[in-house]
């Protein structure tokens, strides 16, 4: 009987020819999360109108929001574990019906409590779909490129979000509010048929099961110089990064607090609560909080439009900096961002503001970008739907926080420049956690070249 050919699946990603098959997976990822995000969105923008057909006052649907997030928390959390069962794109494709099915339900909703219990169902499908999608794009990744693929593929989830402001505004005045649920529920149905007939499984997750017919198939699509012997295994070797606690194949949620994680996960628990909690703080308020500084009503929704504009292009920015530098880059955007958010209340004039709020969303929501390409790059294979999902779920707790702090400070009448103090406040928070994380990250990598320096290429 021959010798068996062991084939580390990292050394085959880091050798795949990206130009084809890697532009294909980012723009089918990006298609699909500009779904997850117009969907994301869709409520806050069909609210004016529907409030107006069910005569509703200023805040009843508030429950309705929240009910939402709570269902993105449980999704993340409950569909994160699913992707390391049966797979990321299956997952992904699951959870992109659910979210299909109960947002096409919210248009046909004749009351409060059904529209709730909706988009509660339709948030657990969204709440699943993004960690999956981090796994997916970081498992077919080189490691050089890890972080630009996913900032990439994550930026069709902020233009999704800006796509429903359209649509209310050409779309809403003839159809009503439910023409945003339509859409937002065929959509998600186009994107899903696309994604299973576009992409394959995840080549990490196939390596991780065994199947390594599948995996052989998918190596020779996307590197096909690359000799595959008839008898040949794949394995997640402690080569690859992200994989150097092994395959942990029992995929228990203990395991996420287990070794060299048991400080990793709490420190990225942390960081992505401070991060949320500033980032809806001044997601929620910046229109309210800038027009309380002297700008009419019209305008402030323009200058706080910057803040997105400037956290995309802040995610972009900062993407190939993590694929070279590594985690640790991530600090250098909050450290900036903390003096900026102070000074957004000190009645800057109207130029310098724009500018300010630019920047400030250039610091902020990019350093959010660069928490999710790291997140996906701290957990092995068997784990890496379940963290990224656990810590895309936990940050809903500073998502929830972040706005009723806000609400509470402005309902203190506090000065307008105090609560901007108060918004920098997490922000600095942001830039201490994410030095710790990027430097115990730079030590588990550490680690992990020393066991690939001393482990063998191929097993007899």
């Amino acid at each position: 009987m021959g010798a068996e050919t062991v084939i580390d699946i990292g050394t085959v990603i880091e050798r795949q020819q990206t130009h084809r098959f890697g532009v294909l997976l980012i723009v089918a990822m990006g298609v699909m999360m500009m779904t997850e995000g117009y969907d994301l969105a869709a409520m806050a923008f069909a609210a004016p109108a529907l409030s107006r057909a069910w005569h509703l006052g200023h805040g009843v649907l508030g429950p309705v929001f929240g009910a939402f997030v709570f269902g993105t928390m449980i999704g993340a959390f409950a569909l994160g574990y699913l992707g390391d069962v049966i797979g990321r794109k299956r997952t992904i494709i699951i959870g992109s019906v659910v979210l299909a099915v109960f947002t096409l339900a919210a248009s046909h909703a004749t009351g409060l409590e059904q529209l709730l219990v909706l988009r509660f169902l339709a948030g657990i499908g969204i709440g699943g779909v993004v960690p999956n999608a981090i796994a997916y794009t970081t498992e077919f990744a080189p490691k050089r490129w890890r972080a630009t693929w996913v900032t990439l593929m994550y930026t069709g989830y902020t233009i999704g979000s800006s796509v429903g402001g359209l649509v209310s505004a050409w779309l809403v005045p003839k159809f009503g509010w439910q023409v945003v649920f339509v859409i937002g529920g065929i959509a998600p149905l186009v994107t899903s048929a696309m994604l299973w007939f576009a992409v394959p499984e995840s080549i990490r997750f196939l390596t991780l099961k065994g199947r390594h017919a599948e995996v052989a198939r998918i190596v020779a699509r996307i590197a096909p110089g690359f000799v595959v012997e008839p008898q040949a295994r794949f394995a997640t070797g402690s080569g690859s990064q992200g994989d150097a606690h092994g395959d942990a194949r029992d995929g228990s949620l203990r395991l996420l607090f287990a070794g060299r994680l048991r400080a990793l996960t709490p420190v990225l628990w942390a960081v992505y609560i401070a991060n949320s909690m500033a980032l809806f703080f001044l997601g929620s308020w910046l229109p309210v909080l800038i027009e309380s500084v002297g700008l009419a009503p019209q305008q402030a929704a323009l200058v706080s439009a910057m803040f997105q504009l400037g956290g995309t292009l802040g995610g972009l920015a900062l993407m190939r900096f993590v694929d070279t530098r590594g985690a640790i880059i991530i600090t250098v955007l909050p450290l900036v961002g903390t003096p900026l958010v102070a000074l957004l209340g000190t009645g800057l004039p109207g130029p310098m503001l724009v500018a300010a709020v630019f920047l400030t969303g250039f610091t902020v929501v990019g350093t959010q970008f660069g928490l999710n390409a790291v997140a996906a790059l701290v957990y092995p294979t068997a784990l890496r739907a379940k963290g990224t999902g656990s810590a895309v779920g936990i940050q809903k707790i500073g998502a929830i926080a972040g706005p009723v702090i806000g609400g509470m400070l402005m309902a203190a009448h506090l000065p307008v420049e105090q609560l901007f103090f108060f918004g920098a406040a997490p922000v600095a928070l942001v830039a201490v956690l994410a030095f710790v994380l990027g430097r115990l990250h730079r030590r588990r990598d550490d680690a992990a070249s020393d066991n690939t320096q001393s482990g063998a290429a191929h097993v007899a």
